[in-house]
């Protein structure tokens, strides 16, 4: 596929999935309902896991092959998504309607939170620093076709 202007780059995807994963946490937190909690935590799992599949395997490989810091950078990120992968398979182990549940979903969601700030800021800076745009818009494409592939079972 030849790359357009109009396509998205590798930022703008990720971008905008963290802003969907943002409304998914903020209604798993005002979630009442013990059904409807296990529910929305599933499509939170699976969104979750199918995303950081795909930038440690697209996106974080392009800072990994570059200088030292490049490779640091993509090691802070892998732990940052190792955290919330524990985060997600503590909730995992618990109903909805546990003591705990709520501040379970605080905690996660401040750890995807910080997560998504030093992304859209130390790493998406040090890899647009390498790609230019065209590249940015192939990746995208490249990423998003990765994603798609990932199992929702594998979560967590």
């Amino acid at each position: 596929m030849i790359e357009t202007a109009q396509d998205p780059t590798i930022y703008q995807v990720i971008r905008e999935q963290h802003r969907a994963v943002a409304e998914l946490l903020a209604a798993l937190s005002r979630e009442r309902d013990v059904a409807r909690g296990q529910q929305l935590f599933g499509q939170v799992r699976d969104a979750l896991e199918r995303h950081a599949r795909a930038e440690e395997a697209v996106f974080y490989d392009i800072l990994a092959q570059q200088d030292a810091q490049g490779k640091a950078l993509a090691k802070d990120a892998e732990r940052d998504h190792a955290q919330v992968r524990q985060q997600l398979a503590e909730l995992e182990a618990m109903r909805a309607d546990d003591a705990k549940w709520a501040t379970k979903v605080e905690a996660l969601t401040r750890s995807v939170t910080e997560h998504v700030a030093f992304e859209e800021s130390t790493i998406f800076a040090a890899v647009e620093a390498i790609l230019d745009d065209d590249q940015a818009r192939t990746l995208a494409e490249t990423f998003e076709a990765l994603e798609s592939r990932v199992e929702p079972e594998a979560a967590a």
